[in-house]
């Protein structure tokens, strides 16, 4: 029989019967397949349960769920994922054996915190899949290695519900082979106590901003969006076509207001730059963005290759064909793509990383923070589409 697992007393709740649909969906979805499931797969499955996605989104909030904007009429692109928060999962059916697990995983990186010794100017500690003490797999007793698969699998499926969970600094997952990492920081020392669910819900929320708690609380609405950037200080207006002649058409000649564009950066990299950007700690926020790009082509293709010799690897055409592919065209473009790509890369990491980690340090603005932040979202997005093809490959028979 299944028992459903209410969240405890102080963390947030569905307000209706169609919001906790939504987030079961979501739950069985991510237990079969150790994997988020996408905004397409979790409407239709709505839809033909005669549920209607508009009206469930708007009895939860970001404290349950994440992936989509809180102003619900930005609808999320089909293939965006859906994920819970530990507050999502802690209302869905049978999630209480993944939740202690990731209870243990926060005390074990807490524990671990205090003797890390960096190698590298920059480097964070991560909590890796041996740091939790598994039972040792014994090729002769069956039952131990079906316990130990067990474990694997909820130490997984633990380590992506804290991939964006504010006590770590993001990390990476690969459903191939269940292999996981989560970095952390001395953000995570609050937590080094916990030892409930509620305990930690109470931890989270009082080292939190107010505002930012606030606003994960607010259920998802139809109006302004408040997940993005916020915008810079006002500039002195420049007319967008300033400069051209003045025989260009008087309606665009007449504008005001200079061009300006929005994005929702990629959850991995809003992950480990939220906090740091929103205090003001600008340099900080892009160079944990980059070294998240960095981490995750590495857990992609192995090795000990950092840095543009890793991106070289990784993406190189000659004389193996590449390991990582992000190429979107076909065709005589594909490898010029392919090309281009690994150059984007490489760059990144001789232009922004390296300056950021080894010095001198010199100050980004907030405007360049925000050019730099929407760059390496955009490397995280076509490093997507590997592991998208990873996970289609890993899933097929």
């Amino acid at each position: 029989m299944i028992v459903r697992s209410i969240a405890p007393e102080g963390m947030p709740r569905a307000a209706g019967a169609e919001g906790q649909a939504l987030l079961d969906e979501i739950w069985a979805h991510f237990k079969t397949h150790q994997s988020w499931p996408t905004f397409d797969d979790i409407d239709r499955k709505l839809y033909a349960a005669g549920r209607n996605y508009e009206e469930a989104v708007q009895q939860l909030c970001p404290a349950l769920l994440r992936g989509i904007s809180s102003d619900i009429l930005r609808m999320p692109q089909g293939s965006d994922p859906l994920s819970l928060t530990i507050a999502g999962a802690a209302n869905c059916a049978d999630a209480d054996s993944v939740l202690d697990e990731f209870l243990r995983m926060v005390r074990t990186a807490a524990s671990i915190e205090p003797h890390f010794r960096s190698t590298e100017p920059g480097e964070q500690p991560r909590l890796l899949p041996k740091d939790l003490d598994l039972p040792i797999q014994s090729p002769k007793a069956r039952l131990k290695i079906k316990l130990w698969d067990l474990m694997k699998l909820q130490a997984f499926k633990a380590a992506a519900l804290g991939l964006h969970e504010p006590c770590f600094r993001g990390g990476a997952t690969n459903v191939a082979d269940l292999t996981w990492s989560l970095v952390f920081d001395r953000g995570i020392r609050p937590y080094a106590s916990v030892q409930r669910l509620d305990d930690y819900w109470r931890v989270r929320e009082r080292v939190a901003e107010p505002d930012r708690v606030e606003a994960e609380n607010r259920p998802f609405h139809k109006g302004p969006a408040s997940n993005l950037l916020p915008p810079p200080p006002q500039a002195p207006v420049v007319p967008l076509l300033a400069g051209l002649s003045q025989k260009a058409p008087s309606v665009a000649a007449e504008s005001s207001e200079p061009m300006s564009v929005t994005c929702t950066l990629h959850p991995l990299i809003a992950t480990v730059a939220e906090e740091r950007y929103r205090r003001g700690a600008y340099n900080d926020a892009v160079r944990s963005a980059f070294q998240e790009v960095e981490h995750r082509v590495a857990t992609l293709v192995g090795g000990n290759l950092v840095g543009a010799p890793l991106m070289g690897m990784a993406f190189g055409t000659k004389p193996d064909p590449p390991k990582i592919k992000v190429t979107r065209f076909t065709g005589a473009s594909l490898d010029s793509e392919q090309t281009g790509m690994q150059f984007l890369f490489k760059g990144a990491m001789h232009a922004v990383r390296n300056p950021l980690s080894h010095g001198p340090d010199e100050k980004f603005d907030r405007d360049e923070a925000e050019e730099m932040l929407v760059f390496a979202s955009f490397l995280m997005r076509r490093l997507d589409i590997e592991d998208d093809k990873r996970k289609a490959a890993a899933s097929s028979p």
